[in-house]
Order: C-alpha cells, then sequence, then structure tokens
C-alpha cells in the first residue's frame, strides 16, 4: 500500500498549499493603512505582474519538471510561496510588491510539478484514486483557509496583515514537507529505466540523422535498449521531445480533445481574470465602516463548488452528445452574471453572483477534464495539462494586456462586462458545435438518449465525427 503513504503526503502539502487566509481580504489589505496602494495602483501594476509571471515561467517549469524528477520544482513551489509572503509583509514600496507578483506567479506556475507528480510516481491503477486525493485536499485547505479568514476578522481576533503570518506558516510548512516526498526514480519522458530505456532516437530524414517533428511518428522511431544504461543528456532531450511530439499528435488529433480541451483554456482564461481582480469590484460596493465577508464566500463557493464536482461524476449524462450544448448553457450563464455584476452594486448580488460562477466554472471544469482523460492516454495527462494550461495563461495575457491598457481607459466596471461578453462569445461558439454534433449524430441514425445506461457503452461516433468539423 506504497501508494497510499504518498498519496497521503501529497495530500498535506496540496492541503498547506492551499490554506492561505490572507488571499480573502489581499486587495483590502494592499488599499488599507498597511500598504496604502490606490486601487488603480493594485488593477494596473501590481495584480497584472503575476500574470505575465505566470505564463512566462509555466514555459521553463513545464520544461524542467519531467527532466528534475518533479521533487525539485514542488520544493521550488513552497518556497516562492513563502518568498511571497515575506516580500507581502516586509515590502512597502510598489517595486517590492511587484517583485512579490513574480514569486506569486512562479508559485502557480510550479504547481505542475505537484499535479503531475502522481503519474510519474504511481502505479497506473491507482491514477484515479490519487488525483480524486490531491484535488479534495486542495479543496479542503482552500475552505478552511477561508473559513478561518472570516473568522478571525469577523471577530477582531486578526487584522488583514496578521492573516499574512497564518499564510506564511502554512506555505512555509509546505515547502518543508515537500522534503518527504519520496524521489522519484523515473520519469515519463527524461528518465524511462529498465523496459523503457532508450539509448537511441533515430528519425531519418533526406539529408542526415536529426530529430524532426514528424507528424507519423510511432513507436517504429524509437529504439529501445535496457542494456545501455548511459545515455547522454543531448539524447535524452532528443527522445523526451520525440515522445512529447508523439503524445501531442496522439492527443490532438482527436477532435472530442480538441473541442474540450479549447474550452477548458477559454474558461480557464475568464476564471483567472474574474477570479484575480473581484475583491476591486466588492470594493466598489462597500463603503470602509462596512464588515466584508470575502472569507465567508471563499468558503461558500468552495463547499458547494466540492458538493457538485462530486455529484457530476455521477450523473450519466452522454457528454459526447449533449456536452457541447450543456457548456455553452453554463458559458452563457456566466456572462450574464458577469454583466448584471459590472452593473450592480448590492453587495450580496456580487457575492451571489460570485459564488454561482465559481460554482459553475469548477462542475464544468471537472467534466471537460474527465472526457480529455477518457481520450487519452495515461502518459498524456501531465502533457494535456500543461498544453491546455499554458493556453489559457497565453490568452490571459492577451486579455490582461487589452483591459488593463491605460490607453484604453476602461473602469473596473468596463472590464467585467468585457468579461461577460467573453464568456457570452464563449457560449455562442458552442452552441453552434453543440447543434451541429446534434444534428450530424441524428442523421447518422444513431440513437438520441441524453442518458448513458452502460458506463463502458461509449459511442465511438463522436469522436470520429468531430475529427471532420473541427479540422
Amino acid at each position: 500500500m506504497k501508494w497510499i503513504v504518498i498519496s497521503c503526503i501529497l495530500c498535506v502539502f496540496g492541503c498547506f498549499k492551499e490554506f492561505r487566509p490572507s488571499e480573502s481580504f489581499v486587495t483590502d489589505y494592499f488599499t488599507g493603512p498597511w500598504k496604502n496602494f490606490t486601487s488603480v495602483q493594485v488593477n494596473h501594476e501590481i495584480f497584472p505582474v503575476s500574470t505575465y509571471s505566470y505564463f512566462a515561467t509555466l514555459i521553463v517549469v513545464f520544461l524542467i519538471t519531467d527532466f528534475v524528477q518533479y521533487k525539485p520544482v514542488i520544493i521550488l513551489c513552497g518556497l516562492s510561496g513563502a518568498i511571497t509572503y515575506v516580500l507581502i509583509i516586509f515590502g512597502k514600496n510598489l517595486l517590492t510588491m511587484q517583485i512579490m507578483e513574480f514569486f506569486y506567479g512562479l508559485f502557480f506556475s510550479t504547481e505542475v510539478a505537484y499535479y503531475t507528480y502522481i503519474y510519474a510516481k504511481v502505479d497506473k491503477e491507482h491514477y484515479q484514486e490519487v488525483t480524486s486525493h490531491t484535488k479534495a485536499a486542495s479543496l479542503f485547505g482552500r475552505c478552511m483557509s477561508g473559513i478561518i479568514a472570516q473568522l478571525t476578522v469577523s471577530f477582531d481576533m486578526l487584522d488583514y496583515h496578521q492573516l499574512n503570518y497564518l499564510t506564511l506558516s502554512a506555505v512555509t510548512f509546505a515547502m518543508i514537507w515537500a522534503f518527504f516526498l519520496p524521489p522519484v526514480g523515473k520519469s515519463i519522458y527524461f528518465h524511462r529505466k529498465n523496459e523503457n530505456c532508450i539509448s537511441e532516437v533515430t528519425i531519418e530524414t533526406a539529408s542526415d540523422q536529426q530529430l524532426t517533428p514528424v507528424p507519423q511518428l510511432s513507436e517504429d522511431h524509437i529504439q529501445f535498449d535496457s542494456s545501455n544504461k548511459k545515455v547522454s543528456i543531448v539524447k535524452k532531450v532528443r527522445l523526451a521531445y520525440a515522445l512529447l511530439w508523439k503524445d501531442f499528435l496522439e492527443a490532438y488529433s482527436n477532435g472530442h480533445i480538441v473541442k474540450w480541451s479549447l474550452w477548458c483554456s477559454f474558461s480557464t482564461c475568464g476564471y483567472l481574470q474574474v477570479t484575480g481582480y473581484i475583491q476591486l469590484l466588492w470594493q466598489t460596493a462597500v463603503s470602509p465602516q462596512d464588515k466584508i465577508y470575502n472569507g465567508a464566500v471563499e468558503a461558500l463557493y468552495t463547499i458547494i463548488g466540492t458538493i457538485t464536482v462530486f455529484c457530476i461524476g455521477k450523473v450519466p449524462f452522454n457528454w459526447s452528445l449533449i456536452g457541447a450544448v450543456v457548456v455553452s448553457f453554463m458559458s452563457f450563464m456566466e456572462g450574464i452574471l458577469l454583466v448584471v455584476s459590472s452593473y450592480s452594486y448590492n453587495i450580496w448580488l456580487l457575492y451571489l453572483s460570485f459564488i454561482v460562477f465559481g460554482i459553475i466554472y469548477h462542475t464544468m471544469i471537472t467534466v471537460a477534464s474527465f472526457e480529455v482523460a477518457k481520450n487519452i492516454s495515461e502518459d498524456s495527462y501531465g502533457l494535456v495539462f500543461g498544453i491546455n494550461t499554458f493556453l489559457a495563461l497565453a490568452l490571459q495575457s492577451i486579455l490582461t494586456a487589452i483591459v488593463l491598457n491605460e490607453n484604453l481607459g476602461l473602469t473596473l466596471r468596463c472590464q467585467y462586462f468585457i468579461y461577460g461578453g467573453y464568456f457570452i462569445v464563449i457560449a455562442m461558439l458552442y452552441i453552434i458545435v453543440g447543434i451541429f454534433n446534434i444534428v450530424r449524430h441524428y442523421k447518422s441514425g444513431n440513437d438520441f438518449n441524453i442518458w448513458v445506461k452502460n458506463k463502458e457503452a461509449v459511442t465511438d461516433f463522436q469522436p470520429k465525427m468531430e475529427e471532420k468539423y473541427l479540422e
């Protein structure tokens, strides 16, 4: 039962990594007497840095995680979190806060090692169990973070500044705990052993032998030799690139995966943008004397989101048939909630809108995740997760550069109106895909069943059909 021990160690790290009570009130902390930044500075000069840092560092982190075998990057995740909150506590000027946001972006980008560590360390038959454990631990940590933050602030036990010490303690503990993670003796791409130890990569071209991204790349291009245990770094890199390219082609040549992956990226982009600046929007609806309940909102939507995420996995919907229509409707609902929020000055309506928005996102991103997972090889989970996240961050960086462009002079509420329009556009695109899918399904003579009676009975029609119209 070694995998259970690994799962427990990983869950402890994830729980403490997500226990960041100061984040529920971070905007009020920056604009309060402790830092005295203006809302404009926070919106335009501080928060955007983490978006760009997350995007830029993810590229490097994703490439080196498998090479250094995960554990060092997980430790770096805890270390960057600790540095972030040391700078928050002791930093005073704008430059220090911008440096802090860089490490905050690094903190999030290094999470890729945490979420993909299990695929290199745990046997494949335990993937689903350990994945559910780590996600549950992260949600529990986030929920407890919101509860503790709200209780300590509401009962005047701690102020916003003191909450940072709780957060620093938690992420420092997570960093120290990461040292107890068992080292990974193998990896998915760079350090294969035994039957997977590769000594040579030979991909022929017309002029010479060199690694090229050949669309027809298959296992025949890769020669295995378990007797030669010493493989040069150059050959490891070339081999890893070949395997990465092969898994990439296998995954994204499936139209079903492309559809859900694009929605994951589009939706995650919008979600990150909305949650990153939502406290600034809430500030416009309250006076300095009012009590705020940001921590309670965080805890509530996490609890409800966890319940809905658990329940949605039990609902036997035929997602291959109606998935695009459902995500279209949900995206439209998210768009409407954001448009309403851009006009409302009722803090309770803003809180409620955000809770519903968060629940919809977490529910549908879970559906998208298991729809993608059902159609890819287990070794490709980390790759597909990384690519989808990378695309989401690229889109977010573009969106941030547009809406926060000082030349446009968009107000915060105009920005949220744009975010609402963004989700409505996604809804319009996916309703077209959904209707086209249903029409093709009907014309093909397949049974029109929105319920799957047998989980093993997965229709072959959908992926093949979608490959045609998504090409």
